[in-house]
C-alpha cells in the first residue's frame, strides 16, 4: 500500500537518512577509539593519567540461549517459553 507524502515527511526521511548514516560512522569511530584504550593497557584493566582513573576495564559474561537449538531439540520447551512482540521497522530506500 503507497502513499503519496508531503515536503515534511519527504525532508523527515531524508533527515533520518542522514542521522543513521552518522551514527553508523560515530559506531565506529567509538570500535576504534575503545580498541585504541584497551591497547593501550596491555595487560592491566585500569588507566591511570596524572594520578587520575580515567577508565576500567572489565570482562562481562553473557548467556544467551540458540533458540534454533531449543525448537529442534526441546520444541515443547521453545513453544512454553518463546515470547513473540511486533514492532513497527522503517526501512529507507
Amino acid at each position: 500500500m503507497e502513499k503519496t507524502v508531503n515536503t515534511a515527511t519527504a525532508e523527515a526521511v531524508s533527515q533520518l537518512a542522514q542521522v543513521r548514516n552518522a551514527i553508523k560512522e560515530l559506531q565506529e569511530q567509538e570500535r576504534s577509539l575503545r580498541d585504541s584504550v584497551i591497547e593501550g593497557l596491555g595487560d592491566n584493566t585500569v588507566a591511570v593519567f596524572r594520578g587520575q582513573q580515567i577508565a576500567r576495564l572489565s570482562l562481562v559474561t553473557r548467556v544467551t540461549v540458540d533458540s534454533k537449538k531449543l525448537q529442534e531439540k526441546y520444541p515443547e520447551a521453545f513453544e512454553a517459553t518463546k515470547r513473540e512482540s511486533t514492532s513497527p521497522r522503517l526501512t529507507l530506500v
